[in-house]
């Protein structure tokens, strides 16, 4: 069998490794198998290392930390536009080696020039958004503002197709378009799913009595860590056989630990590479964040069977059925929160149910190689759009 290389293409800043990070992965192991050959492009040392542990084909490629363009910072257009050719010229020379068929960008500044360099040699080209162009194509009939989002705009129309997470972030993105955009037949929601690992990763739930949540994340405010820890530090003080994991990382972290004030039954594990293993030790997953474009979490959660809380925001009510595969509480409301992991607490009959539910929803719409077997590689290779 001859394999035809996709390049998927993912930069991020050093401290975020989320669902988005960990994607071009997921995707490459589930193109394997197929007649296509991934190859990941990425200046995130966390993603790389993350590949690396996947026996993924790799390379360091080059990425502006800069990203914020807007207000006074617009006056550096130029800047930006200069960087973007010499980014193109270095895509041009990785593409002309590597020779890929399709080249699949993820942001903000790839959009653009690997977009163009794909072009240059003939491979075809699909965009997958994580959240980004809700913000990025704002403002985009006033002429004076956004400059780079206008780019990007234009630089859409050279892409084959545009793969959004959610329903909901195709809503917010579509609302930014003019009426008669061409970009929006190019628009198509692909959920972000994952390989289903649940055989290796056994149930392995302590039994001392303690009931364990947890919540994989960045440790930044608008994931709703404060929250989170607010209900728990609440909830504790009448069921102290309750203990609260925080696997993650990021810049509000300090803060947190001091929200928590060393509590004994309060865990910081810090970064975990594939968090799937502590998911796995817990009893009960929550994720309070503002704002969600879709969540991988919450996904491997449902593959864990795991019962689930989570803020009815984004992507989340596209994935979790309230009372159903999981309780949805409102954003930034400890109290409701609190009220919900009470619940579950008391009551593991319905805990089950949930789990159970949910991992049977995981297995109908979002296995991951069912997703890029009957999407993705239509799209790679033409048949839908």
């Amino acid at each position: 069998m001859t394999h035809r290389r996709v390049i998927i293409i993912r930069n991020a800043a050093a401290s975020d490794f989320g669902g988005g990070e960990r994607f071009p992965v997921f995707l490459a192991e589930a193109l394997k198998g197929s007649d296509y050959e991934p190859y990941i492009i990425s200046g995130s040392k966390r993603l790389l290392d993350f590949a690396a542990s996947r026996q993924i084909s790799h390379q360091r490629g080059w990425w502006w930390s800069r990203q914020q363009w807007s207000g006074r910072a617009s006056l550096l257009f130029p800047f930006y536009c200069i960087w973007q050719c010499i980014l193109t010229v270095y895509y041009l020379c990785v593409f002309i080696k590597l020779r890929p068929v399709v080249v699949h960008p993820q942001g903000k500044d790839d959009f653009i020039a690997a977009t163009i360099a794909a072009r240059l040699i003939g491979a075809r080209v699909i965009w997958t958004d994580h959240a980004d162009l809700k913000h990025i194509w704002l403002n985009l009939s006033i002429w004076y503002k956004n400059p780079i989002g206008k780019l990007i705009y234009y630089v859409a129309t050279l892409a084959s197709a545009i793969t959004v997470v959610s329903k909901s972030e195709l809503a917010l993105i579509t609302k930014h378009l003019p009426a008669r955009a061409h970009i929006r037949k190019r628009l198509v929601v692909v959920y972000n799913g994952v390989v289903d690992s649940s055989a290796e990763h056994p149930l392995t739930l302590q039994k001392d009595g303690i009931v364990r949540f947890i919540s994989a994340s960045r440790l930044v405010t608008d994931k709703g860590i404060g929250e989170l820890i607010d209900a728990f530090l609440a909830l504790h003080t009448r069921h102290p056989q309750t203990e609260l994991v925080l696997a993650g990382d990021g810049p509000d972290e300090a803060q947190f630990h001091t929200q928590a004030g060393n509590h004994p039954a309060i865990i910081f594990r810090g970064y975990v590479t594939n968090p799937l293993e502590a998911i796995s030790a817990a009893d009960i997953y929550v994720h309070p964040t503002y704002h969600e474009g879709f969540s991988v979490a919450l996904v491997e959660a449902s593959m864990l069977e795991k019962p689930i809380i989570a803020t009815s925001v984004g992507g989340n009510t596209e994935i979790i059925s309230n009372e159903k595969t999981g309780l949805l509480v409102p954003a930034k409301h400890p109290e409701a929160l609190e009220k919900a992991m009470e619940r579950l607490l008391k009551d593991a009959a319905f805990r089950k149910q949930l789990g159970s539910n949910a991992r049977v929803q995981f297995l109908s719409n979002f296995e991951f190689n069912h997703i890029v077997h009957s999407q993705f590689i239509p799209l790679y290779k033409g048949d839908h759009v």
